[in-house]
């Protein structure tokens, strides 16, 4: 371990001491901030400076955790206690019975950060975040910068293990990465998917003697739907021109689906394929249940009827923000001029779905839409 306790249980790192440096610490005693055990020092050429148990200890805390995420847990640390915030490092929690990296009571507020490095279960991950806000302590998870994969300039790569660890801060999405070797904190904010795996993002990068740390949670909304229509086009354009055989259960089912009521997939109207913000939570491909919608509760309404809109779950972000799909798709159609908003009836349909006969009219037809969505003033979703 890269850190202990000395005798007035003072926590203390060697980190950054030189060979020479070293030989003071050397005469003085540690003790595991766990067991309370008496520790000793090791050190060499090429093994970096760090406190050890003695062969025959039984620590669980001496199986030992990985250098970065050792490094990474006491950097965050000591930045907070530099900016004078009450912080404590794997601070047994006795309410949730956990021990989270890093623990600071900011006035009333209480946070437990974990530093997640290895990949662990989606269980786990809903165990620790649901027992850290039953007690009223907020879980800010960061994650190894590893994790972070650029997919192309302003682009990154989404994984279901990602999913889990979104924040949603004034309906923008955002993820936490942190280098513990460059001691560089990245927030990928304003997130939004142009398909399953990439998503557009505004990546900003701080060095910690650079950033504050209410500063993590002010997002600056840059991002809207204008950014993302370029990319969306391009997209719709491969998934009607090109065929992959490589689906998962869920998209061919649905493509069964669409056969059986004799379309094909292909020659969808453009409203089976809007982009959806809440798509990224994890809700699966948006042109699934927005097709499902309009076979089901639009197509066949005549003009002037009410429509219904059915709930579209989709998971919670870490900080409990929810997306409704469903509103957000009715904000689209109400823009492209297919609903409008009435007194007595709630969401009417004011035109027809013109599905197309050939692949030259979906493709007019998604120019247009894109062209109509361009136009649209506001659009916060």
């Amino acid at each position: 371990m890269f850190y202990a306790e000395d005798s007035s249980g003072k926590l203390q790192s060697l980190l950054h001491l030189t060979p020479q440096e070293l030989q003071v610490p050397r005469t003085r005693a540690y003790y595991c901030p766990h067991c309370k055990e008496g520790l000793l020092i090791r050190s060499g050429p090429k093994v970096k400076p760090h406190f050890a148990h003695f062969p025959k200890s039984e620590c669980v805390a001496k199986q030992g955790e990985s250098e970065a995420h050792e490094q990474g847990k006491w950097a965050l640390y000591e930045w907070l206690v530099h900016c004078n915030y009450e912080a404590k490092l794997e601070y047994p929690l006795r309410g949730p019975a956990q021990r989270p990296d890093v623990f600071v009571t900011i006035g009333s507020k209480r946070i437990a950060i974990e530093y997640q490095c290895a990949r662990i279960s989606k269980e786990e991950i809903q165990r620790r975040t649901s027992q850290y806000k039953e007690h009223g302590i907020f879980p800010l998870w960061i994650l190894g910068n590893h994790l972070l994969k650029r997919s192309s300039p302003g682009t990154i790569h989404m994984t279901e293990f990602l999913r889990n660890f979104l924040y949603s801060f004034h309906h923008h999405y955002s993820l936490y990465f942190f280098n513990s070797k460059t001691h560089c904190l990245t927030i990928a904010s304003n997130l939004r998917s142009v398909s399953q795996r990439k998503t557009l993002a505004n990546l900003r990068s701080y060095s910690l003697s650079s950033i504050q740390f209410p500063q993590l949670f002010q997002i600056p909304a840059l991002s809207s739907l204008h950014d993302l229509l370029p990319m969306w086009e391009k997209l719709l354009y491969k998934q009607r021109t090109a065929y992959n055989p490589h689906v998962s259960k869920e998209v061919q089912a649905f493509r069964d689906d669409v056969y059986r009521r004799g379309v094909h997939v292909s020659l969808l109207p453009t409203l089976a394929f809007l982009p959806s913000k809440g798509e990224l939570a994890g809700a699966g491909p948006s042109y699934v249940w927005q097709t499902k919608f309009l076979f089901d509760h639009f197509i066949e309404l005549e003009v002037g009827a009410p429509v219904f809109f059915p709930e579209q779950a989709a998971p919670p972000t870490i900080n409990g923000y929810q997306p409704d799909l469903m509103k957000e798709y009715s904000y689209l159609l109400e823009g492209l001029g297919y609903i409008h908003k009435s007194v007595n009836k709630g969401w009417v349909k004011k035109k027809q779905v013109i599905f197309p006969q050939h692949m030259r009219n979906a493709l007019e037809d998604d120019r247009k839409t894109v062209a109509a969505l361009k136009k649209l003033q506001r659009i916060n979703i």
